[in-house]
Parts: C-alpha cells; sequence; structure tokens
C-alpha cells in the first residue's frame, strides 16, 4: 500500500506507519548484525597464524609461488570465510538500499498523517496527532546534521540538536543553533573580557571564511593560544581521537600517520557520528575488500609549542604482516 492510497483513511496511513517503522528496526538489526559478523571474519583473516606466519588476507592467493596450495593455512577454512564475506557485502549493500527506500516511504506516509491530522482538526483524535509529532522527531533526528559551530557565549564548539536547539552546553535547550553565526557585540567583548590568552584562537576573522581566506593561508584556519582577538571558524572539525600508536611499514605508517596525530575526520565519520569509534570499526572492512582509499584529516603539533597544523592523508585500510587492517591504535581525545 503506498502513501497515496492511504490518504483517504488516518487510521490505514498511521498504522501502516507504525508497521513501517518495526520494520525499518528490524532491518536495522540485521544490518548491525552483518556488520559484527563480517569485522570478525576480517579479524581471522587478517590475524596472523598460530605458528606466526603471514595472515589468510582477504584477497590475497591461497597458493604459493610454485602454485601449489598454500601449506600454513587451512584452504577449505579460508574459502569458507571469504565466501561468507562477499554474502555479508551482497546483503549489506541490499539491506541499505532498503533502509534508503523505507525512510523515504516513512517521510511520505508521515506527510499524508499530518494532512489527516490537519483535516480532521478538533475532532481528532490524540493517538493520531501523537503518532505524527513522534513520526517528525524522527525525521529530524535521522536528517543530517550541519557542522558544528563555535558558541562564542560559552567559548565552546556546539552542535545542533534534533530541534533545532543548542546541544551540549548549559540553557543550549533554550537557544537556536541557527542564530550562532554571527555573535553580538555584548558576546564577544564577554569573551575577551573573560581572557582570552587561556582559550583558542581561530584565524580568519568574525564569522564564516571565505574560500579565498581558506586556500590563502593554513594558518588562518588553525587554533593559537596567546592572542589577544577572539575569532570564529564556523565548520572547523572537533578532534575527537588520538593516535597512540602507528606500526612500521602498516597502511598507516605509509600514508603518513604519526603517534600523537588528532584525528579530525575519518571518510565521513566525524565528532558526531562516530559512535565510540563504533562507525570507523563497521567502515574498515568494506573499504579494504573493495580496495577504496578513505581521507582521513588529522591535526599534527601542538599550539603550545610553536603551533599546529591540519594534514590530509589518504588511506588505504588492507591486511598486512600485522594485526588488523590499518596498523595503528587509536584512542579518545581528551584537550
Amino acid at each position: 500500500m503506498t502513501a497515496a492510497a492511504t490518504s483517504s483513511n488516518p487510521s490505514s496511513s498511521s498504522s501502516l506507519l507504525e508497521s513501517m517503522r518495526c520494520e525499518l528496526l528490524s532491518l536495522n538489526t540485521q544490518k548491525k548484525s552483518l556488520l559484527s559478523e563480517a569485522e570478525a571474519i576480517v579479524s581471522e583473516l587478517t590475524a596472523k597464524q598460530p605458528g606466526g606466519g603471514p595472515p589468510i588476507g582477504i584477497d590475497d592467493p591461497l597458493v604459493d609461488a610454485e602454485g601449489y596450495p598454500r601449506a600454513d593455512i587451512d584452504i577449505y577454512r579460508a574459502r569458507t570465510l571469504r565466501r561468507r564475506f562477499k554474502e555479508i557485502q551482497t546483503d549489506h549493500k541490499a539491506l541499505e538500499k532498503r533502509i534508503e527506500l523505507g525512510l523515504v516511504e516513512i517521510a511520505a506516509l508521515s506527510r499524508v498523517d499530518a494532512e489527516n491530522s490537519s483535516a480532521v482538526g478538533n475532532s481528532g483524535s490524540v493517538g493520531v496527532t501523537t503518532t505524527k509529532e513522534d513520526e517528525e522527531e524522527l525525521r529530524l533526528r535521522l536528517a543530517p546534521k550541519p557542522k558544528p559551530k563555535f558558541d562564542p557565549k560559552t567559548g565552546k564548539w556546539v552542535v545542533k540538536s534534533w530541534d533545532g536547539s543548542v546541544a551540549g552546553v548549559e540553557d543550549g535547550e533554550s537557544r537556536c543553533f541557527d542564530d550562532l553565526n554571527v555573535p553580538s557585540t555584548a558576546a564577544l567583548a564577554s569573551n575577551l573580557a573573560g581572557g582570552a590568552a587561556d582559550r583558542p584562537d581561530v584565524g580568519g576573522g568574525i564569522g564564516a571564511a571565505t574560500a579565498e581566506e581558506n586556500s590563502s593561508s593554513d594558518e588562518s584556519q588553525r587554533q593559537h593560544r596567546g592572542g589577544g582577538a577572539v575569532s570564529f571558524l564556523e565548520n572547523a572539525p572537533i578532534p575527537f581521537a588520538i593516535i597512540d600508536e602507528v606500526s612500521l611499514d602498516s597502511p598507516a605508517s605509509e600514508a603518513g600517520i604519526q603517534v600523537n596525530d588528532v584525528l579530525l575526520r575519518f571518510g565521513d565519520v566525524d565528532s558526531t557520528n562516530h559512535r565510540d569509534f563504533r562507525a570507523i570499526a563497521e567502515l574498515l572492512p568494506f573499504a579494504s575488500s573493495e580496495n577504496r582509499s578513505i581521507s582521513v584529516i588529522v591535526r599534527r603539533g601542538s599550539a603550545a609549542l610553536g603551533g599546529s597544523t591540519e594534514i590530509t592523508v589518504t588511506l588505504r585500510p588492507r591486511p598486512w604482516g600485522g594485526r588488523g587492517l590499518l596498523g595503528c591504535h587509536i584512542r579518545p581525545y581528551n584537550e
């Protein structure tokens, strides 16, 4: 049944909406299960053999240099794992498509439900209104979020909550995230009076930097301490992890990643959506199997020791002589 077919039947559209929500939750559970299974398979394929031999590999040859089956691995096990991994990839793509279509259909049904509620007016049931509000909240929570902004009132970087308020600061629920573009004179004066020398000074002027300013000098986009004026870079990424170990000859080492690099962005993963690094763990197996590279943005150096620099490196996750697909270790970043 489509959204158009339910426009004249409020109870039908509401029940269908609830049914689709349950279906999407089920699909999401299946997706998480597949990702967990894929992670376990990749871990086994990329782990060193018990005797210290090289790993099986995701797509490495199962024969030696002379064309004979490798004697150091279980060939049957290797083929079984690889076949299952390819099945998971196919199933994962199909689930992603079904979830995407389901979200589109829910959005359409939400509009129909809203129209039905409006037509019923005061005589409509409370249940229909509640369902409409729930679906609107779900739509807003699932919608893409804008990049963080600098809040001149608190001197912190903040993100937008689903209802448009400011998340993560005191009294943020009573403030509008979209109004943070340009600070008021009073707010700027308050920041200056509060000790600008003790807070990061982001170059580039007050407000959003222009494209010319962004490209003219990296210094205009980096944080410095000890400055006298406070300026704001609206789209600067927020650090969320730090590299505390890089193995020699690993994919991370070859990409140029170094110990103490601060992670700002890993592909599409940033401070707002990394989910305790689970988003990175889910991304790696599929990037490796499809031979895809990932753009990684790190901050290198210390503002207290002469300045820091934002660097973009290209990382290709893949099996190598060590454990995992990267050859580095990250931990949460606490500034």
